[in-house]
């Protein structure tokens, strides 16, 4: 066997790079296979044991073509070196060995694959967070424009971004203008910081 990744994301992550709407369907795809966990193993050693080799290698071949567009390269090879032993209707000694390596990769693949679940699914609920906040930036901007009172609540909410990228002296002026209600004013600070 050639010494290959547990699990290599680079595709799914040119994918998710390419498309936005994409990235939510490929996470998902992940999250379906790392909720089944060890289902599909088990399910090929239950075809095994019932001498349905050809069934058992037919699921191989399934996970295979799963795992393959995920970048588990030792699954893979693992798994299509399994499925050759069971077409031919290897000895069972070998083909049991086999299934206990597949499954250690498999687990190994599944902690990996969860592991990049997580990162990803919290760099996408960081950038979600990030568009929230600077949609609100840009309501804030329209109420001040509009001379609208909902700019109390938005500067609530908004208070400790809009401070943290003023610079002390400026933020000082921008909410004594918000209080004097002088929206004109007010906006034309928030616009200098935030470029809205």
């Amino acid at each position: 066997m050639s010494v290959n990744t547990v699990f290599e994301p680079s595709r799914l992550e040119g994918h998710i790079a390419k498309s936005e709407s994409r990235a939510g369907a490929i996470l998902q795809i992940v999250q379906h296979l790392v909720d089944s966990g060890d289902t599909p193993i088990h399910e090929v050693r239950a075809a095994i044991r019932r001498q349905q080799n050809h069934q058992a290698a037919h699921m191989l071949h399934t996970l295979n073509g799963s795992v393959a567009n995920l970048g588990g390269c030792r699954v893979c090879e693992l798994a299509a070196e399994l499925e050759r032993l069971l077409d031919r209707d290897g000895p069972l000694l070998v083909i049991e060995d086999l299934v206990t390596c597949l499954e250690r990769e498999f687990q190994l693949f599944l902690k990996s694959a969860s592991q990049w679940l997580e990162r990803q699914q919290a760099q996408r609920n960081l950038q979600l967070h990030h568009r929230s906040r600077e949609a609100r930036l840009t309501e804030l901007c329209e109420c001040l424009a509009d001379n609208d009172l909902r700019a109390f609540d938005l500067f609530d909410e908004l208070q400790t971004l809009l401070q943290s990228r003023m610079a002390e002296v400026d933020f000082t002026d921008f909410r004594a203008a918000l209080h004097s209600l002088n929206f004109s004013i007010a906006l034309g600070y928030v616009q200098t910081t935030t470029g809205h």
